[in-house]
Order: C-alpha cells, then sequence, then structure tokens
C-alpha cells in the first residue's frame, strides 16, 4: 500500500517539534502501517535528507564531516551519547553516500537511527512550512518507491 496522508502528517508533526500531536497522531497508526508504510516513510525521509545534506552537486561529503555531524549529535546531551551508536550511526549515512557496507544492526535499532538523525537533519536544515512540504513531497516518493 502507498503511504497515506496521515502518515506523512505524523512525521509532519515530529519533524516540526509539535511532540504530542505527533504521539497523538503515532497512536492511531496500526503496527502495520508502523512497520511497513510509515517506517518507509521515514526511511525515504532520511535518505532525502541525506542527500540534501552530504551530496553536493553529486559529490558526497568526506567521511569526515559524516564522522563530525554524528558527534554533534551526540554531544548534544548525555541521553543522546547513549541512544546514538557512532558506528551505526555513521554507517547508515556513509552507506547512503556509497562509502561504506550496508548497516548490520536490528531494524528497531536502524530505525531508531534514522528517526535521530533524520530530526537533526531537518533541524539543522531549517525549513519553511512550505520547504518542509516539499521535503516530505519527496520523502513520501521515495517511501512509495520502497515498498512498491
Amino acid at each position: 500500500m502507498p503511504v497515506t496522508d496521515h502518515q506523512v502528517a505524523t512525521l509532519r508533526a515530529l519533524l516540526k517539534g509539535e511532540g504530542e500531536e505527533h504521539k497523538r497522531l503515532a497512536d492511531q497508526l496500526t503496527p502495520d502501517e508502523a512497520n511497513s508504510e510509515y517506517a518507509a516513510l521515514v526511511a525515504g525521509a532520511f535518505i532525502e535528507a541525506v542527500e540534501r545534506r552530504f551530496l553536493i552537486n553529486g559529490n558526497a561529503a568526506k567521511e569526515s564531516e559524516v564522522i563530525d555531524f554524528v558527534a554533534n549529535v551526540r554531544q548534544t546531551d548525555d541521553e543522546m551519547a547513549n541512544v546514538i551508536d557512532p558506528q551505526i550511526a555513521e554507517g547508515l549515512i556513509l552507506f547512503l553516500l556509497r562509502k561504506g557496507e550496508k548497516v548490520n544492526a536490528d531494524k528497531n535499532k536502524v530505525f531508531g537511527h534514522q528517526m535521530v538523525l533524520l530530526t537533526f537533519l531537518v533541524g539543522q536544515a531549517q525549513y519553511t512550512d512550505a520547504e518542509l512540504d516539499a521535503f516530505l513531497v519527496e520523502a513520501r516518493h521515495l517511501a512509495d518507491q520502497l515498498l512498491a
């Protein structure tokens, strides 16, 4: 099934920092939706965010830039240092940049890392509402491709 407007609204609330609204909308997702279409939407958004941040004119950023980004995410607070495994986080990004191997980790751990990294990437981009909507259109398109 393709990604729904509700699933996009759920992710949009997360990326806008609307925690209560995100929780309310996420609680309405069925377990199948959360594990399939919503997970694909998060993956699509993560891919789009990584490409926007780390691909410049078709050239991938240096590994050191990825390492610095992950280090900055981990330094935001003490909890983040415990939540984000640098090998997984760096590996997810470097794989998308074709500079590393596919990450061998539990799918829930990968999903959690994608969610956290995605929120940081979008937060750094400081999208307007219109730009965030355009970003989510691209993410939805990628997610639908992943689901096909």
